[in-house]
């Protein structure tokens, strides 16, 4: 570890200045194209966010120490450390960072994945992954509704699909555990059945929706 603990003066490049206060989010992919592709998508999704970037898991453990950012996501298959590892080294070092992988074979890495309770996305679902990073943006305090207060938001876990509908996300799922793993999810509502009667004779069942609120 001490041979990545400290940046060298000189890999430092202009990417690696220190970012504006604020959301920071460390993107890690040893593919420049996917790597800029998220970069550009992360800031239309969360305004005035900051981007770290990373070609390796060694890079990525340097750049996480010195800038402290707030969210990582890590590509699984990367150069010198894993996404895997390296989530686990800054997990320990910044417990208070959010974590997230990403990969090409999400089924090849579920288990594991699971495993250390961090969430995992499809490279090919890029939708999800930036569902995640709002999520995780507005539970940092660092982006705010942008036309009306904070609301109970649909919330599902991208681990194992529980749904809450609640104004914060809760830091772990309570049906697996995952850490910071939820995703926006479309409202469906709950059903319950209602009984009542239209007439002396005859009684109806109504379908009546009701929410689980945290």
């Amino acid at each position: 570890m001490e041979d990545i603990a400290v940046l060298p003066h000189s890999r430092s490049r202009s990417r690696e200045h220190d970012p504006e206060p604020g959301i920071r989010l460390l993107l890690a992919d040893d593919d420049a194209r996917t790597r800029s592709l998220l970069a550009s998508c992360a800031r239309d999704t969360v305004e005035a966010i900051a981007i770290l970037e990373a070609n390796d898991g060694g890079e990525a453990i340097q750049l996480g120490l010195r800038h402290r950012p707030q969210l990582a996501l890590l590509d699984i298959g990367m150069p010198r450390l894993g996404g895997i590892e390296v989530a686990i080294t800054l997990r320990e070092l910044q417990p208070e960072m959010r974590l997230a992988l990403q990969t090409a074979d999400p089924h090849a890495h579920r288990d594991r994945a699971r495993a250390h309770r961090l969430p995992l996305f499809d490279k090919l679902e890029l939708d999800r992954a930036l569902s995640w990073l709002e999520v995780q943006a507005q539970s940092c305090g660092a982006e705010q509704p942008r036309t009306r207060p904070l609301q109970k938001r649909s919330l599902e876990c991208s681990s194992c699909g529980y749904g809450i509908c609640c104004p914060r996300a809760p830091q772990r799922c309570p049906m697996c555990q995952a850490e910071d793993g939820w995703i926006h999810a479309p409202w469906r509502p709950f059903q319950r059945y209602v009984e009542s009667e239209s007439d002396e004779t005859q009684r109806t069942l109504t379908r009546v929706p009701i929410a689980m609120n945290l």
